[in-house]
């Protein structure tokens, strides 16, 4: 397994002057998600994040091939041509034109790739550029576009809270979008206790196991999250997907998780979708828990995600992706 992790300090690297700018040219402002910032990556695709050799699956799938000829898909009608196999005449077409037509199939060696994005409470949040929400519809987005451009088709699960949308996987830009009005459609907008409470049917390991179901062997799978559900249940769900697809996971972090700011001394209140806490951050000991309770689970996920044998890359959602995904592709 692959592990690359962008180090939260790297957000230091945009000033706030810096930002503004960042989310004025993308049509954005960090909390919500629209179509507009989302179609610009149409024009700067996220490659996939799985190894350049043979995939981690058992059966790693194959490519659609470009030649024509018998094989498993139908691809087109046209008029029959001297020399072409009698056995695949269309004879409706024919019937009904009064002109004899053929049949012409191509390979079935398509990959299609599906992604899972997690929209739920836990990432409804951001300190920095872009909540995490905002940030695993930006990777998702670059990710549709990028398999678009390689032709083949997109697909998956995105879920909040409260709901989940399957997608079948579709070709060319008709896939993508309908991934992308999903991802604005799913998107919270404001959280409330009632709404944040979680139930079995939307949790993580529920759209693992949809996936499981959902995925034909061979498939790109590609898991977006902070991974906050994660439990050995789930190392147990990746390891099956991983048996018969290519199975990748999207980390999405933000610095305030991983670290407290050093130069902010005041107590605050925070919200997390459930309940109200006190945040001490004038407090050294605090401070000091806060930073430890952040290694364990950092090391926690990290631990039970190289279990599943699968390839990690944390993105974080205080710089913009497209800065992030250069870092670690080779």
């Amino acid at each position: 397994m692959n592990r690359i992790a962008v180090p939260a300090s790297t957000a230091a690297t945009m000033s706030e002057s810096d930002i503004t700018d960042w989310l004025n040219a993308a049509h954005a402002n960090g909390v919500h998600t629209s179509i507009a910032e989302l179609m610009r990556y149409r024009y700067q695709p996220l490659s996939l994040p799985i190894p350049r050799t043979t995939g981690s699956s058992v059966q790693a799938g194959q490519r659609l091939s470009r030649l024509r000829g018998r094989g498993m898909e139908f691809d087109e009608v046209r008029h029959y041509q001297a020399g072409d196999d009698i056995r695949a005449i269309d004879w409706r077409v024919t019937a009904r034109t009064g002109q004899t037509h053929t049949k012409l199939f191509r390979e079935e060696k398509e990959r299609p790739v599906f992604v899972c994005v997690d929209l739920s409470s836990s990432m409804y949040f951001g300190s920095k550029l872009l909540l995490k929400s905002v940030q695993a519809a930006h990777v998702a987005a670059g990710i549709a576009w990028h398999t678009v451009k390689r032709g083949d088709r997109i697909g998956g699960v995105v879920f909040n809270d409260q709901h989940h949308i399957e997608l079948k996987p579709a070709a060319r830009q008709h896939g993508a979008l309908l991934l992308l009005r999903q991802l604005v459609a799913l998107h919270p907008q404001n959280i409330t206790a009632q709404q944040a409470q979680d139930t079995d049917s939307n949790s993580l390991n529920a759209q693992l196991q949809r996936l499981i179901k959902l995925c034909k062997p061979g498939a790109d799978v590609v898991i977006i999250s902070d991974f906050s559900q994660l439990n050995s249940h789930t190392t147990e769900l990746l390891q099956v997907l991983r048996k018969h697809h290519t199975v990748s996971a999207v980390v999405i972090t933000d610095p305030f998780e991983e670290s407290l700011p050093a130069n902010f001394r005041r107590d605050i209140d925070a919200f997390d979708g459930v309940q109200q806490h006190r945040l001490y951050l004038s407090s050294d000991t605090f401070r000091n828990d806060w930073q430890q309770q952040a290694q364990n689970w950092h090391e926690q996920r990290a631990q039970a995600l190289k279990k599943a044998a699968i390839r990690t890359i944390e993105i974080s959602a205080a710089l913009p992706a497209t800065m992030q995904w250069r870092g670690w592709q080779t």
